[in-house]
């Protein structure tokens, strides 16, 4: 009999359609024989690259509801929560209030508001400001170039160096008065791709071979693998490393799929398939 290592709380947008975000999560976390809770920040009939303009259902009088309900539940306790996309200032703002009162060994928040410079159509100052008041309280954050930029008040380059970014996260820190461990991911390094962060006051890279394309989930993916490692325990080099290989594995199958069928996420049958001979080995089961 698998032992449930945990229990995690999961908000993040949800869509109906393909392996992305809270269905990606769930699928991995289940994977690693952790018990879930999702918070939909926002229902979707589809993402909202290549398929059109999705239709879209706000949550937010469900996740009032929920977070109700659950309180009343002696038996639901969260070991460790993850937040994704959220998409409007007042849900952060309800995610911060509701997760304070949780007594979470890891919160994990991958801060998504931006990318390639720029913040997305539709965010503002308003909501950088309530994505800083949320990363005050996490221990772990997952921001990209541009994402480290706008915590930190930096103007980052998508080539910055090392020391740049070594420089950024420390400001990110101090200027969110934050002692999260801050993980920047998508960096781009000789040929490859992948993380730098801090570790013991040393900056460190962990990264794979790229592969050419473009890739929807390899951001949710990474979080929730990551999240689900540092449950077992492991140190964060290892965990970063496994998490970074586990997206590697998904990207190179889903690159054989032909273009059009990228947009529905990515193929995730080899990251199960490692995830579940971890957990296997870690609670004593045969492989």
């Amino acid at each position: 009999m698998i032992i449930i290592k945990s229990s995690v709380l999961i908000a993040e947008d949800f869509s109906a359609v393909g392996r992305l975000s809270a269905t990606a999560a769930i699928a991995v976390f289940s994977a690693f024989g952790i018990q879930t809770a999702t918070l939909p920040t926002e229902l979707l009939s589809t993402q909202t690259e290549g398929f059109g303009q999705p239709s879209t259902l706000s949550t937010d009088a469900f996740l009032h509801r929920a977070v109700t309900h659950w309180n009343s539940l002696d038996s639901l306790k969260f070991n460790s929560g993850i937040v994704g996309y959220v998409g409007k200032s007042s849900t952060v703002d309800f995610l911060h209030d509701y997760l304070s009162t949780l007594d979470l060994a890891t919160l994990l928040i991958d801060p998504v508001m931006g990318d390639q410079g720029e913040m997305y159509a539709g965010f503002d100052d308003d909501y950088l400001a309530s994505i800083k008041r949320l990363v005050k309280i996490a221990n772990v954050i997952t921001p990209n170039i541009t994402e480290l930029g706008l915590l930190s008040g930096e103007n980052l380059a998508a080539d910055a160096n090392d020391g740049v970014i070594g420089q950024a996260i420390q400001k990110c820190r101090v200027a969110n008065h934050s002692h999260a461990q801050v993980i920047v991911t998508g960096v781009l390094r000789d040929g490859g791709i992948g993380c730098v962060y801090m570790n013991d006051g040393k900056l460190k890279w962990a990264g794979s071979p790229l592969i050419p394309g473009h890739f929807y989930g390899t951001g949710d993916l990474f979080s929730a693998l990551l999240i689900g490692y540092l449950n077992f325990d492991l140190d964060l080099d290892t965990a970063i490393q496994k998490a970074v290989i586990g997206v590697y594995d998904a990207v190179s199958l889903t690159s054989h799929a032909p273009k059009g069928q990228r947009k529905f996420g990515l193929n995730l049958t080899r990251s199960l398939y490692n995830v579940a001979k971890f957990t296997l080995g870690q609670t004593g089961e045969e492989v």
